[in-house]
């Protein structure tokens, strides 16, 4: 080969060499892959009141951009959240707290979090929240009255329908705060039962236990603060607007026998 062939040769070696070499270059920009998104829980059900957390970790190879955070109420986009319904963040890492409230009682509640890395490729998750009717939001969120009361006085007695006409349009008010009043409707003061003694020993408080199992309610006499009673609702059951109870009631100072009564509770608008 002489020296002109040599030197033609050589430079078709080199810019092949460079064709290849920009070629692969291209090619590794290309299969850059594309950002994923991890939580730490896909999912969270729990009462209104609960909180849900989750943290979510964006990986992108290709150099992270933005992670945006959307809320979704079933499947519309939350504007109250955020700008529009979303939230941009451009830390790696994002820990989301949301309180359950009653927004999440006819629809699921979903925030996407969606990470997007500088090539404008973008990779996302799902964090989905279902809430539970809680008997705390059902008690503060309407007035309630008993519609039935069910017991016995002997144990050969069959369990029936107790309760007085007086004791229907009685209306319990529960507060946030644990407080508690009774407005005792137009028919007071007579008719047997509770009745008779409207007024004397007024509920004045009420607790929830962990579980809401138990609902206790304290009442105290208005002429002497040391006369306290304290009954104890044991929770059956609940929906919407309805709650039925138990309270096991010692009746033997009348001669009759202590047995489980059977109480339901009707919601009404505050």
């Amino acid at each position: 080969m002489n020296f002109k062939n040599l030197i033609l040769f050589l430079a078709a070696t080199i810019m092949a060499s460079g064709t290849l070499l920009f070629s692969g270059c291209d090619k590794d920009d290309d299969s850059v892959a594309a950002p994923t998104v991890s939580l730490t829980a896909a999912s969270f059900t729990g009462k209104v009141g609960a909180t849900a957390t989750v943290t979510a970790t964006a990986t992108a190879p290709g150099g992270l951009k933005v992670m945006r955070i959307t809320k979704y109420l079933g499947t519309d986009v939350d504007a109250s959240y955020g700008t529009n319904g979303t939230l941009e963040v451009t830390s790696a890492s994002y820990t989301l707290d949301y309180e359950l409230t009653d927004e999440g009682l006819q629809t699921p509640v979903r925030f996407n979090f969606e990470a997007e890395d500088d090539k404008g490729q973008t990779g996302d998750a799902d964090f989905i929240i279902t809430t539970e009717l809680s008997v705390k939001y059902l008690l503060t969120n309407f007035n309630w009255q008993w519609d039935s009361k069910k017991g016995k006085c002997l144990d050969a007695d069959p369990v029936t329908e107790q309760i007085f006409d007086c004791e229907k349009d009685n209306v319990y008010i529960f507060n946030e705060d644990g407080t508690m009043s009774i407005d005792y409707g137009a028919l007071t003061g007579a008719g047997g039962g509770t009745c008779e003694f409207d007024g004397l020993k007024p509920p004045t408080s009420w607790e929830l236990n962990g579980d809401e199992s138990e609902l206790t309610i304290t009442s105290v006499n208005v002429f002497d603060p040391t006369d306290i009673q304290v009954e104890v609702y044991r929770i059956t059951d609940f929906s919407t607007m309805e709650i039925n109870s138990t309270q096991t009631i010692d009746l033997t100072v009348f001669g009759c026998v202590i047995w489980d009564w059977e109480f339901t509770w009707k919601g009404v608008p505050k």
